[in-house]
């Protein structure tokens, strides 16, 4: 009993010297209560639990000293009650102040950002019921922070099964974090079920649908969970899809942008006789180079819907010159977003490539890509854009040479590699050594990706020379490439040449989709480029997005399965595409799984 004793004083002496010297306490007069009035227990500070400890019986002593942890962590001190705790958590016998010590420590290593220690104190708290609330608002906010927005919808949805009180915040909070959760997530076979599934029911009815199912089953999922409808998906019941009867489409017809134009054209009639709607629109194609003030000022009086123009200098020349209330989705986007109702911009900007290119590689965990780009004004941007993007992830800008011609290629990607350094010493040693000396150069080994901004030709010339490049000691350098850098019209020589490459681009020119419609275009247009190909695809998507667009607009995490990509709408009324990824292996393209 003795020992226990000295214990218990220990750890209060300790913790005394660790925090600031306690203050005097002074002898208070007792206040004189009333035979009939209940007294209320009255809150110490930290150093006023302590005090007590140091003079209290031995079996009061611990629950003192966990209450001063308690008020450390209350004043803003975490660091005190992190002390405090350290040397008296192995004290502890009884279960229920065992629980409260673990969860306050999770608190404390919280509060002060440690996220990941915060989770394994909190996983040795026990599910008693009267600490559960404490407990999953707190794995909750774990979760957030460690970017499992999932884990932490699930946590709140539970929490809010035993707090009726609080539902209202709870659901909002829980709503916010769903949207945040990608779409495999969210489909994923294996989702949470229990409270959180009505929420994860709801993400995938608002990110997949549009027109009049998406409002029957919005109010279908009302009636069946009896849940409020988040506020942001209110506004879809009363605003219905809009289905276009009389389009306009303007598009470069003439002149040395025809064959463009003509791509575009066709891709919008492919989906306007795929389309299956009992009143199908009058679509007019209007050549851009026949336009004047007056037709597009008296666009309204023949048109509901406009889609183009194609080129970027059309935007700042045609757009303003259109009826406000007019809509268009034009088929390029400005170089400064400015959001303006019924205006909807779609591109396929070689940038959001390489911004995703950026993306990808700092989700699989690369630290020191390399950049190596044809020095033309394209490729410059997208290297650019990849850089921008990288270091907002908070790292380093990476190592980037650029290459003029074919003969500075292998002399810019060995001095990015540092290749030429070894092969100078290698003529040392050869200029010292009599005898013949058997050598390999050996490239940095800080490198763990190269990233290529280069169109197709000049890909098939430069991936060589980086397998040449990397020392045979060495693991191969993966490398990864933008849609320029691949062509459907390689052969097998050029798809060797391009082994193990990885590449974004858009489904259409991947392997799978829709092998019916891919026919149907080679067997009317064998001849057409991939430039053509592309414009065709996105053609397509471009019908077939209209009735959508208002819902988009209204729901950003709403996403639309297109040739071009996974759509999705940004906050500008911008079309962002996610690309999926294709592989170079024996001698032909491989389209990989996402993770």
């Amino acid at each position: 009993m003795s020992r226990m004793r000295t214990l218990t004083y220990g750890i209060a002496i300790t913790v005394l010297c660790a925090c600031s010297s306690a203050p005097k306490v002074h002898q208070r007069e007792t206040p004189q209560v009333k035979s009939d009035e209940k007294q209320i227990p009255v809150a110490l500070t930290a150093q006023q639990y302590l005090q007590q400890a140091r003079i209290s019986p031995l079996v009061k002593q611990k629950r003192l000293l966990l209450d001063a942890a308690t008020a450390f962590m209350q004043e803003g001190d975490c660091n005190s009650s992190l002390k405090l705790l350290k040397p008296l958590l192995p004290r502890l016998e009884e279960f229920e102040q065992q629980d409260q010590a673990h969860l306050l420590q999770a608190r404390c290593l919280a509060n002060l950002g440690h996220w990941q220690l915060a989770e394994q104190s909190l996983q040795a708290v026990s599910q008693h019921l009267q600490l559960l609330p404490k407990r999953l608002a707190l794995s909750a906010e774990i979760a957030q922070q460690q970017g499992d927005t999932l884990t932490a919808a699930n946590n709140l949805a539970e929490l809010s099964t035993l707090q009726p009180d609080k539902q209202s915040e709870l659901q909002e909070k829980i709503w916010h974090l769903v949207q945040q959760t990608p779409d495999k997530a969210i489909s994923s076979p294996g989702s949470f079920q229990g409270p959180l599934s009505p929420w994860l029911q709801l993400a995938r009815i608002a990110r997949t649908n549009s027109g009049e199912a998406l409002s029957s089953q919005l109010l279908e999922w009302q009636t069946r969970h009896n849940l409020p409808l988040p506020a942001d998906l209110q506004p879809l019941l009363q605003s219905p899809s809009v289905q276009p009867q009389r389009i306009a489409v303007i598009l470069p017809l003439s002149g040395r942008l025809a064959n463009q134009g003509e791509a575009l054209k066709e891709g919008i009639l492919a989906a306007y006789f795929a389309d299956q709607s009992e009143h199908k629109a009058q679509v007019s194609f209007v050549d851009t180079l026949s336009l004047n003030e007056q037709t597009l000022a008296n666009m309204d009086q023949q048109f509901d819907f406009v889609i183009g123009p194609l080129l970027k200098e059309n935007l700042d020349t045609l757009l303003p010159q259109l009826p406000d209330n007019l809509p268009v989705l034009a088929l390029n986007r400005p170089d400064q977003p400015v959001k303006q109702a019924s205006r909807y911009f779609y591109s396929l900007a070689p940038e959001d490539e390489a911004e995703q290119l950026a993306e990808l590689l700092s989700q699989k965990g690369y630290k020191s890509p390399l950049v190596v780009n044809a020095d033309r004004a394209v490729f410059q941007r997208m290297a650019s854009s990849f850089t921008e993007k990288w270091q907002s992830t908070g790292r380093p800008a990476p190592k980037q040479v650029s290459f003029t011609d074919n003969k500075s290629m292998r002399n810019a990607m060995e001095g990015l590699l540092d290749v030429s350094h070894s092969k100078q010493r290698i003529k040392q040693v050869e200029r010292l050594a009599k005898e013949e000396v058997h050598t390999f150069a050996r490239n940095r080994r800080d490198v763990d990706a190269i990233v290529i901004f280069a169109n197709a030709a000049q890909t098939e010339l430069l991936n060589p020379i980086i397998e040449s490049s990397i020392s045979p000691f060495a693991e191969m350098v993966p490398v990864y490439a933008s849609s320029r850098s691949f062509s459907q019209e390689l052969g097998g020589n050029s798809l060797r040449d391009l082994r193990h490459m990885t590449f974004v681009d858009m489904p259409w020119m991947l392997p799978g989709g829709d092998s019916v419609l891919k026919e149907l275009n080679k067997q009317l247009w064998p001849q057409r480029n991939d430039g053509q190909n592309r414009l065709f695809a996105m053609g397509y998507d471009a019908y077939r997005l209209l009735p959508t667009l208002v819902h988009m607009a209204q729901v950003p995490q709403m996403t639309i399965q297109g040739l071009t990509g996974t759509l999705r709408m940004d906050e500008h009324h911008q079309l962002r595409r996610s690309l999926p990824l294709g592989k170079v292996e024996q001698e032909k393209v491989v389209r990989l799984a996402m993770d």
